[in-house]
Order: C-alpha cells, then sequence, then structure tokens
C-alpha cells in the first residue's frame, strides 16, 4: 500500500459496527476493515480480543441489557456509525412439528429479532448517507426444503425487514443492502452438515427420508468457497455510495432451477427423490 493510499484511507476512516465480527464471515469483515484502517465494534456471543482500531463485545444480540452497554460506549466516546453489517446468524436442520419448540424458538430470535434489535438499538448513531448492512442467504429467494424449513423462514423474515426498513431509512437518505449468498465454507456451513446427521439419527417421524436428506446436503455443502471472497465483496459494497438492494453471490445452480417450477412439481421431485 503506497503513503498515498494510507493517507487517503485516515482520511476516510469508517467506524464500522459488525455483528458476529470473531468467527467466519463476520471476522473475515472485520479484517478487511480493519486492513484499510478502519474502526471497527465487533459483537460476538463469543470473547472477541481487542487491538488497534478492533473495540470487541461479548454480547448476545437478543439482549438488549447487554447491547445497551456498546449503546453507553458509543455514546461515551462520541462515536457515529458509517455502517452497521448485520451478520450474525445461527443454523438448524429442524421438523416444523417434531423439533423442540425452544430450539425453533431460538432460531427466529437470534436470526431476524436479534438482528431488528440491533438495528434498533444503533440507529440513533448512523450517519445521514450511512448504510446498514444484513446478510441473509440464498434461500431467502427460494422455495423451503424439508427440513432447512426453519432456517427458510428466517432469512425470508429477514428480507421482508429488510425491505420495511429499507422504505423508512430511505426518507433519511440512509441505505438498507441485503446479501444473499449460497454455501460459504464456514463452522456455520461445517455446523449445518452435523446437525442434518443428527437430526437424521433423531428423528422418528422421517427416519429414511432425513438420511436421504443428508446425503443431498453433504454434496451441496462441498461445493461451498472461502469466506473472504464474501468479505471482500461485501466491503467494495460498503464503499460505493450508491448501491443495489439486493447482491446474489455463489447461488445454487440446483436450487434455482427447481425453483423454477411449480410449487406442485418442486413437492413431487423432492418426494421422489427423498422416498424410502
Amino acid at each position: 500500500m503506497t503513503n498515498a493510499t494510507k493517507k487517503r484511507n485516515k482520511e476516510n476512516k469508517l467506524n464500522v459496527l459488525i455483528t458476529g465480527a470473531s468467527n467466519g464471515i463476520g471476522k473475515e469483515v472485520a479484517d478487511i476493515f480493519l486492513a484499510n484502517n478502519h474502526f471497527v465494534i465487533g459483537l460476538d456471543i463469543v470473547e472477541g480480543e481487542n487491538k488497534e482500531n478492533l473495540v470487541s463485545f461479548k454480547v448476545d444480540i437478543c439482549d438488549k441489557n447487554l447491547l445497551n452497554n456498546v449503546k453507553q460506549y458509543l455514546i461515551n466516546n462520541n462515536i457515529k456509525l458509517d455502517l452497521i453489517i448485520n451478520i450474525a446468524g445461527i443454523h438448524s436442520m429442524a421438523s416444523l412439528v417434531e423439533t423442540n419448540f425452544d430450539v425453533i424458538k431460538r432460531l427466529i430470535d437470534i436470526d431476524l429479532i436479534g438482528t431488528m434489535n440491533v438495528n434498533h438499538t444503533f440507529h440513533q448513531f448512523l450517519k445521514e448517507n450511512g448504510k446498514v448492512i444484513i446478510l441473509t442467504s440464498e434461500v431467502a429467494s427460494f422455495d423451503p426444503m424439508p427440513f432447512n424449513g426453519l432456517y427458510n423462514i428466517a432469512k425470508s423474515a429477514l428480507e421482508v425487514y429488510a425491505q420495511a426498513l429499507r422504505q423508512e431509512l430511505n426518507l433519511l437518505n440512509q441505505q438498507v443492502v441485503t446479501f444473499q449468498p449460497g454455501s460459504i465454507k464456514t463452522k456455520l456451513s461445517d455446523g449445518s452438515l452435523d446437525a442434518t446427521k443428527r437430526f437424521a439419527d433423531e428423528t422418528i417421524l422421517y427416519k429414511k427420508q432425513a438420511h436421504k436428506f443428508y446425503g443431498i446436503v453433504k454434496k451441496f455443502i462441498g461445493k461451498s468457497y472461502q469466506p473472504e471472497k464474501l468479505a471482500k465483496k461485501i466491503y467494495k459494497v460498503c464503499l460505493k455510495r450508491r448501491c443495489r438492494y439486493t447482491y446474489k453471490t455463489h447461488r445454487s445452480a440446483g436450487l434455482v432451477l427447481l425453483n423454477m417450477l411449480p410449487k406442485r412439481m418442486q413437492c413431487f421431485i423432492i418426494k421422489r427423490l427423498l422416498k424410502p
């Protein structure tokens, strides 16, 4: 990096709040902002490090009291935000009629309510012309697959929430941008494969179908790509003056083709594929 570039970066230093900043995609996004001399406030359920230009908070994004501690830090240090980047989320393979409802509620709480909680808490610090970035998933634009429906529900609801928020913040000259990535090589994607196997072993209603579904998911997960590629794209978009509303990256060709079919045909095909 040349001295001129370093000087320009310093002059254009951004204040960025990132959820899920200690692992996976969130960490990659945080690292690329730090590498370019921006200031990052990192939030995560696990302990994060503090270093030059990075202040980390261990918080559950569903806990308003913990988020208020971060809010007080911003107030005390007179910090205004250029970007709020929502990365934090969890995944669970589950039956909507068989899985313990506490598991169902927890996923919705983190992936949807937690994101809403973060934006509600920190919007007051967002600068005019600031941006809210929300990571959803490619499944948000697709019809749900069996046993992944809970994740679809949360991510699809996030897209609806993002559009509603976009309509409001547009009136304030602020932007809301969503990213709908396909499978990314992270602990979350690796964990989803383990969760699929665990579900297949534990389910009573769908024992044979779930094991067949596990085989399909295992093959699909193998096509994941590295999170730093998505992080670079997110960073590039964040620096743009005007952005598209939604960016779709690394989508599954199979899911795209399946969703071109009528819903009845989709159900027929999935039932045949998973036939005991």
